[in-house]
Protein backbone atom coordinates (compact mmCIF):
# COMPACT_ATOMS: atom_id res chain seq x y z
CA UNK A 1 0.00 0.00 0.00
CA UNK A 2 1.25 3.32 -0.87
CA UNK A 3 1.04 6.20 1.79
CA UNK A 4 -0.21 9.97 0.94
CA UNK A 5 3.19 10.88 0.51
CA UNK A 6 4.56 8.46 -2.28
CA UNK A 7 1.31 9.21 -4.28
CA UNK A 8 1.58 13.08 -4.10
CA UNK A 9 5.95 12.82 -4.97
CA UNK A 10 7.20 14.06 -8.19
CA UNK A 11 9.10 12.27 -9.82
CA UNK A 12 11.29 13.02 -12.86
CA UNK A 13 10.10 10.42 -15.85
CA UNK A 14 12.97 11.56 -18.46
CA UNK A 15 15.90 13.83 -18.75
CA UNK A 16 17.87 14.43 -21.47
CA UNK A 17 19.94 16.70 -23.23
CA UNK A 18 18.38 19.16 -26.18
CA UNK A 19 20.66 21.48 -27.90
CA UNK A 20 22.31 23.94 -25.48
CA UNK A 21 19.59 22.74 -22.92
CA UNK A 22 19.10 19.95 -20.08
CA UNK A 23 14.94 18.75 -20.19
CA UNK A 24 13.49 17.34 -17.18
CA UNK A 25 10.08 15.54 -17.64
CA UNK A 26 8.52 14.93 -14.36
CA UNK A 27 5.40 13.30 -13.34
CA UNK A 28 3.24 15.05 -10.50
CA UNK A 29 -0.40 14.48 -9.09
CA UNK A 30 -1.17 17.87 -10.71
CA UNK A 31 0.18 15.95 -14.16
CA UNK A 32 2.72 16.04 -16.57
CA UNK A 33 5.21 19.34 -15.97
CA UNK A 34 8.74 20.00 -18.35
CA UNK A 35 11.62 21.85 -17.26
CA UNK A 36 14.10 23.00 -19.78
CA UNK A 37 17.26 24.81 -17.85
CA UNK A 38 19.61 26.83 -20.01
CA UNK A 39 22.60 29.17 -18.43
CA UNK A 40 24.32 32.39 -19.92
CA UNK A 41 27.42 33.84 -19.84
CA UNK A 42 30.62 33.21 -17.50
CA UNK A 43 34.25 31.69 -19.56
CA UNK A 44 34.29 29.09 -21.49
CA UNK A 45 36.62 26.80 -18.15
CA UNK A 46 33.24 27.86 -15.33
CA UNK A 47 29.86 27.42 -15.32
CA UNK A 48 27.13 29.93 -16.26
CA UNK A 49 26.89 33.01 -14.13
CA UNK A 50 22.91 32.98 -15.03
CA UNK A 51 20.43 30.40 -15.54
CA UNK A 52 17.07 30.39 -16.97
CA UNK A 53 14.22 27.71 -16.71
CA UNK A 54 11.29 27.26 -18.92
CA UNK A 55 8.21 25.62 -17.47
CA UNK A 56 5.33 23.93 -19.14
CA UNK A 57 2.62 21.34 -18.91
CA UNK A 58 2.92 20.30 -23.10
CA UNK A 59 5.34 20.23 -25.69
CA UNK A 60 2.72 21.62 -28.58
CA UNK A 61 4.38 25.09 -29.72
CA UNK A 62 1.13 26.99 -28.32
CA UNK A 63 1.43 25.61 -24.97
CA UNK A 64 2.28 28.32 -22.19
CA UNK A 65 5.86 28.66 -21.09
CA UNK A 66 6.78 30.17 -17.96
CA UNK A 67 10.53 31.40 -17.47
CA UNK A 68 12.52 33.08 -14.66
CA UNK A 69 16.37 33.61 -14.41
CA UNK A 70 18.24 33.71 -11.81
CA UNK A 71 22.00 33.37 -10.33
CA UNK A 72 21.74 29.54 -9.54
CA UNK A 73 19.30 27.03 -11.03
CA UNK A 74 18.09 26.93 -7.61
CA UNK A 75 17.03 30.87 -7.92
CA UNK A 76 15.96 29.76 -11.25
CA UNK A 77 13.17 27.41 -9.63
CA UNK A 78 12.27 29.47 -7.23
CA UNK A 79 11.53 31.99 -9.53
CA UNK A 80 9.34 29.94 -12.29
CA UNK A 81 7.45 28.44 -9.28
CA UNK A 82 6.56 31.97 -7.96
CA UNK A 83 5.62 33.52 -11.21
CA UNK A 84 3.61 29.82 -12.28
CA UNK A 85 1.69 30.00 -8.84
CA UNK A 86 0.65 34.08 -9.55
CA UNK A 87 -0.37 33.26 -13.54
CA UNK A 88 -2.09 30.14 -12.66
CA UNK A 89 -5.43 31.86 -12.13
CA UNK A 90 -5.68 33.58 -14.89
CA UNK A 91 -3.86 30.90 -17.77
CA UNK A 92 -6.18 27.90 -15.84
CA UNK A 93 -2.44 26.26 -15.12
CA UNK A 94 -2.56 23.06 -13.04
CA UNK A 95 -0.88 23.34 -9.31
CA UNK A 96 2.65 21.76 -8.10
CA UNK A 97 3.97 21.24 -4.93
CA UNK A 98 7.26 23.26 -6.38
CA UNK A 99 9.35 21.99 -3.28
CA UNK A 100 8.40 18.77 -4.14
CA UNK A 101 9.76 19.99 -7.66
CA UNK A 102 12.87 20.97 -6.26
CA UNK A 103 13.81 17.60 -4.15
CA UNK A 104 13.41 15.77 -7.39
CA UNK A 105 15.55 18.20 -9.34
CA UNK A 106 18.32 17.65 -6.36
CA UNK A 107 17.59 14.04 -6.37
CA UNK A 108 19.70 13.96 -9.87
CA UNK A 109 22.14 16.84 -8.97
CA UNK A 110 19.91 19.20 -11.85
CA UNK A 111 19.86 22.23 -8.91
Amino acid sequence: MKNEEDESAVRITQQFRSGNAMVYDLRARAGRLTLRVTGRGGDESGPPSEWCIEASTRTAPDSTIVAEWGRTRADALRAVGRAWIEKSPSLSLPTFDWESVARAMSAVRAL
